[in-house]
């Protein structure tokens, strides 16, 4: 009777395994005919903070997305950059200037260039907010990157980023690992 539960258990546990991966999120713009598709979990990177305060720190959410327009797929990175920082105090410590976003992924800087003009189904709306973080302040930024790059980020071992500006140079650490969910992503795109 012993080996009953233990083979239960067993044809369980191997169920689990079994689960398929997690697929990339889709939403489609029924106005414009725009589908967006991006990963089904963020890559976070995060900085302590205790200069400022405990248990403080300043966030990078990098989320992969791609947008396919008539067939014409366009990928590129949002990334939110957000904090646990009061507000009073981020402000004070928040250099001016425009920082370029640098991601070091195994020793390679990757300088990603801002999209400019941000096509309005990369921003947060009704139907989706792109895993726009639940806090008051988010400043958010679209980066053109493509599928190679994405790939390359999502294979690394070792992840950081900082912004490239003298007076805020603080390395960003990865906080919550989404490579798998950029690699999927990644692997998707033509």
């Amino acid at each position: 009777m012993r080996l009953l539960p233990a083979l239960l258990a067993a044809g369980l546990l191997s169920a689990c395994a079994s689960l398929p991966a997690p697929a990339p999120l889709t939403y489609l713009d029924e106005r414009t005919g725009i589908t967006l598709t991006l990963v089904d979990a963020p890559l976070v990177l995060a900085r302590e903070r205790r200069d400022l305060a405990a248990n403080a720190r300043d966030y990078l959410t990098l989320v992969a997305v791609t947008r396919n327009e008539s067939g014409r797929v366009t990928p590129a990175l949002l990334v939110h950059r957000w904090s646990t920082i009061d507000t009073r105090v981020a402000q004070a410590a928040t250099p001016a200037g425009d920082p370029r976003l640098v991601i070091v992924a195994d020793g390679r800087d990757i300088r990603p260039l801002r999209l400019e003009p941000v096509p309005r189904e990369f921003l947060a709306s009704d139907i989706h907010d792109l895993w726009r973080p639940s806090v008051s302040q988010v400043e958010t930024t679209v980066y053109r990157i493509d599928a190679a790059t994405l790939r390359f980020i999502a294979r690394s071992e070792r992840i950081s980023a900082f912004r490239d500006l003298a007076e805020d140079a603080l390395p960003y650490g990865i906080w919550r690992d989404g490579r798998a969910a950029l690699g999927r992503l990644a692997d998707g795109v033509d």
